[in-house]
């Protein structure tokens, strides 16, 4: 009851800050979206740039963008298409692609779970105007295209096609190679085919990119890895990043988030619906890098949240993201440690979804009892069979 009501608080909260935050700040998220001014899509400028330049057989690793292109050759390999036409139209089109991805993950899973389709508009409305999906399609960020591998890998994984799972979490850990501790899960939950076709997509992955740019922008990939500096700018809501932060060694975050992906591993490996998600987020706890754009790769796993009724749990998760990245300009512009803290709001966020998913997901909801056909419950399903 407690726990409830708190979830309930803390939602009206985020409701409040969030439209307090719209009102004295407006939405630079929403202004950054919309702008033509290519210096606003940093990331997507940089993956433009080394599309063009793979198509032009020159560097991708060196190509003058304003930041660093940390994603391995596989990622330019797959823009190359965009890589034909200008900038902002290729922008434009990818930012499309990206929210559409987004909302076709969170709506794939859904309708697997048989969630109501009321409850499914809700949450999905909520996520498109949250601050991870705005921020990364004003950026320009892959997110889109990693969730949607999660997703199809989840779904394929529910009705028992267990390769074709595997290769879609191995595309995505070839696109993101921070994503790897992922493929640990097929092995604690002994799903063999999944691991080994896992491994393969990602190593097919890799060699594609490798064989498209040459094994000299490979290693020149790796030496860009090396040289970049673990980041403690506010956005980055993994726990290395937090403890670095608040001025510790930065092996006690990697330490705790080893920890916490090895209790979840353990926790749900025996849950089909919540033991991606809930790894999903543990990975981005221990990864150095997990801006809380990163958070979409969780978004999923709401939907599974509410088919455990977790009702108020659910409200939180969905209105926590809607708070924007004027929280720090309003409030946490000093260099105190209380500022150093309220700036870490994003891995509070991030934490809040680990511990929905991994710890708190199979605790109903004592105030509510099943009906048959509630939000698509397993017991009252008919069962797949891989044929379907």
């Amino acid at each position: 009851m407690v726990g409830r009501i708190g979830a309930w608080l803390g939602a009206a909260a985020a409701v409040g800050v969030t439209l307090w935050l719209l009102f004295t700040h407006e939405s630079s998220n929403l202004e950054r979206v919309l702008t033509d001014y290519m210096g606003a899509h940093t990331d997507f400028d940089t993956f433009h740039r080394s599309a063009v330049a793979l198509l032009r057989g020159e560097s991708i690793y060196d190509t003058g963008a304003w930041v660093a292109n940390l994603n391995p050759p596989f990622w330019s390999v797959l823009l190359a298409p965009l890589g034909l036409t200008d900038t902002l139209t290729a922008y434009r089109v990818f930012s499309v692609i990206t929210a559409l991805l987004v909302l076709a993950a969170g709506w794939i899973v859904a309708r697997e779970l048989r969630i109501p389709i009321w409850t499914k508009w809700i949450v999905l409305a909520a996520f498109l105007v949250s601050s991870p999906l705005m921020g990364t399609v004003a950026l320009g960020q892959v997110y889109g295209v990693l969730v949607a591998g999660l997703a199809v890998a989840w779904v394929l994984q529910k009705r028992g096609r267990h390769v074709g799972a595997g290769i879609a979490l191995g595309i995505v850990i070839a696109i993101k190679p921070t994503l790897i501790p992922i493929l640990l899960l097929p092995v604690v939950q002994r799903q063999w085919k999944t691991f080994q076709a896992g491994v393969l997509a990602g190593a097919a992955g890799t060699l594609i990119g490798v064989a498209a740019t040459g094994l000299q922008t490979f290693l020149r990939w790796l030496e860009v890895l090396k040289n970049e500096q673990l980041s403690t700018f506010s956005d980055n809501a993994s726990l290395p990043s937090f403890v670095a932060r608040l001025g510790g060694p930065a092996w006690i975050g990697f330490l705790v988030g080893g920890a916490l992906l090895i209790y979840t591993l353990r926790k749900v490996r025996h849950d089909p619906d919540m033991a991606l998600w809930a790894v999903t987020a543990a990975t981005l706890l221990l990864s150095p890098v997990a801006w809380h754009n990163y958070l979409v790769l969780c978004f999923p796993g709401v939907f599974v949240v509410l088919r455990h009724r977790q009702f108020a749990t659910a409200a939180l998760l969905i209105t926590l993201p809607l708070i924007g990245v004027e929280w720090n300009i309003a409030f946490w512009q000093g260099d105190s440690f209380v500022d150093h803290v309220g700036q870490s709001f994003y891995c509070f966020v991030l934490l809040t979804y680990w511990y929905a998913l991994a710890v708190q997901h199979d605790r109903d909801d004592p105030g509510q009892v099943r009906q048959p056909g509630d939000l698509g419950g397993a017991e009252h399903r008919p069962a797949r069979t891989a044929d379907q």
